[in-house]
Parts: C-alpha cells; sequence; structure tokens
C-alpha cells in the first residue's frame, strides 16, 4: 500500500547502512537493526539518505537496502526510499526498483552537482514520479545539494497531488512554517534532530532523524509534551538530544552517529570512504555517548510517567 500524509507524519528513524566485514551491504543485520527499532517504538523507517550513505552505494546496493528493510517492517511501520540520484534515468532506476523492494513511498534531493533552474529540477522530479504509482516526498537539504526549497520554489511540486511532503532538512523556520500555511494538506517532516521541537511548533507533523533510531523514547516524549502543551518539559528532552547531537558533530557526525547506533548490534561496519574511520579516540567519545543516551533515556522516562 502506498503511504498517505498520515504514515509519514510519523517518527521515522534514518537508518544507517550495515556493513559486513567485507565492507559489503549487510541485509541479515539491516532485518535486525528495523525490527529492534520497530520493537523499541521507531514509527517508521528511511532508506539510504544522508545518513545511510546513499549516494555512496550503488545502485543494486540502495535496492538491497529498501527490500531488506521492507522485508523486516513487514508493513507494521512505512519504509521511505531516498531515490535522489546525479541523473534523472538513475533516479528512475531507482524509484522502479525500490516500489518493487516494498517501498510504500520514496523521497528524493534535486539534482546536484550542475547548476539546474527550477523548470529542469520540477522536469526531473515529474519524470521520476510519472514512473512510479508511490507518492513523493521532497528531500530538501540545501547545505548537501544547493538548492533550498522555499514557499515560492517549492509552490509548483507541492501542487502537484503525487507530492505529499516535504523532508525539511533545514534550520529556517519560518519557511517550513509558511509551506505549511500554503499547503496543510501536505505533511512536513522535521530532518533536523536538533530542532525537533522548534519544528513542531513551526507546523511539523513527525521527523527523520540521525539519532530517532537510538533515542527514540527522547522523541516521543519531547512530542508528547508539546501535545500537553508543557513547553518546559519539552525543552528539557530537547536539550538531552541536542546535547548527544552536539558531541556527534565534534566527533564526525555521520561515522560517530553510525557507531552509536551500531552499540546493541555488534556494530554497523565504518562509513564509506571517503569518510575517514573514527579515531581511537572518537571511537570512546562515541561509546561514552552510548552510555548518555541510556541516563537520558531512563530519566525522561521518570518525567514522562510524573
Amino acid at each position: 500500500m502506498n503511504a498517505t500524509v498520515a504514515d509519514i507524519s510519523v517518527l521515522s528513524a534514518a537508518l544507517a547502512t550495515p556493513y559486513d566485514a567485507r565492507g559489503e551491504v549487510d541485509e541479515v543485520k539491516i532485518e535486525q537493526v528495523v525490527d529492534a527499532y520497530i520493537a523499541r517504538g521507531v514509527e517508521g523507517v528511511y532508506c539510504c539518505g544522508s545518513s545511510g550513505e546513499g549516494l555512496l552505494l550503488s545502485a543494486d546496493e540502495r535496492v538491497r537496502v529498501v527490500r531488506a528493510a521492507a522485508r523486516a517492517a513487514g508493513g507494521r511501520v512505512p519504509v521511505i526510499a531516498h531515490v535522489g540520484a546525479l541523473s534523472t534515468r538513475e533516479a528512475i532506476e531507482l524509484a522502479v526498483r525500490s516500489e518493487e523492494a516494498g517501498a510504500v513511498a520514496v523521497s528524493m534531493v534535486p539534482p546536484i552537482y550542475y547548476s539546474y533552474g527550477p523548470d529542469a529540477i520540477a522536469a526531473h522530479y515529474r519524470a521520476v514520479m510519472d514512473a512510479v504509482e508511490l507518492p513523493m516526498i521532497l528531500y530538501n537539504i540545501p547545505q548537501f545539494t544547493g538548492t533550498e526549497f522555499d514557499p515560492a520554489s517549492a509552490a509548483d511540486l507541492l501542487s502537484d497531488d503525487r507530492v505529499i511532503g516535504v523532508k525539511q532538512t533545514a534550520h529556517n523556520m519560518f519557511h517550513l512554517e509558511r509551506m505549511r500555511q500554503a499547503f496543510p494538506d501536505k505533511a512536513f517532516i522535521g530532518g533536523f534532530d536538533e530542532v525537533f521541537v522548534s519544528a513542531i511548533a513551526a507546523g511539523a507533523s513527525g521527523a527523520i532523524g540521525t539519532t530517532i533510531g537510538f533515542q527514540i523514547e527522547l522523541f516521543r516524549a519531547a512530542r508528547e509534551f508539546v501535545r500537553r502543551g508543557d513547553l518546559a518539559a519539552a525543552q528539557r528532552v530537547q536539550a538531552r538530544i541536542n546535547e548527544v547531537v552536539a558531541e556527534l558533530v565534534d566527533i564526525d557526525v555521520f561515522p560517530a552517529a553510525k557507531h552509536v547506533s551500531g552499540a546493541p548490534f555488534g556494530g554497523l561496519g565504518g562509513c564509506r570512504a571517503p569518510f575517514l574511520p573514527l579515531t581511537s579516540e572518537g571511537r570512546a567519545r562515541a561509546d561514552r555517548l552510548v552510555d548518555l543516551v541510556a541516563r537520558h533515556v531512563e530519566s525522561t522516562a521518570a518525567e514522562v510517567g510524573a
């Protein structure tokens, strides 16, 4: 079944792609991770985005990740496939194969490297949407792509019924709120964990995040406190999330987050080159974060139940 706006208005983990000892995609471990995430309370899985090193994987590897995640999810939570690629042809191939692999929605960064105008970007998205039955989630991450979807530039695509939302991996809450006002029937999904509460306040209906998988309890608690109208409590939880995020960024965000994500599973392997392996100091700091997250989960659970 294809995802709806309600289906993606949840807390989804941006899946880190596990590798085996040879550096190849580990489908068994993907299934283990996804199953554990769902058991812990994760409400959706986003494959092959920034955290999943999607642009460092081959097309075949990306499809294998989606297939394994969908197999493990078994329809319990939505599995979204990021199919952004350098060329429209490759993005179409990834979207078609991800649909066959069990994804219920696709998501895409705008085309990168060359400088494209708005008409070319819109045509790129529509060519992919024409090739599949799956709904599209625009992936707004301007610091990586050089293209920002704002209320004006996104209006054309958001007017298309096949576009069901935006993954707003940008700090501009004003743009998020303006898009939400203009298109209240779409899902606006926070993509930066460090501004989760701010995004919810600006109109986001969910989140897709790098750290959601290993500290889902904090995100669920922050959301619950916002729903209760207890902003002070939500801010306290956000501060705990941010303590973890700040340390990950200081270490080296994607390799460090993957290290922390892999702790319960005996590791997920390092990130693909040109990422560098964590130094011994970086690994030690990431290990300490695992303990910090556990303490934050415990203290936050006590507050929610109080």
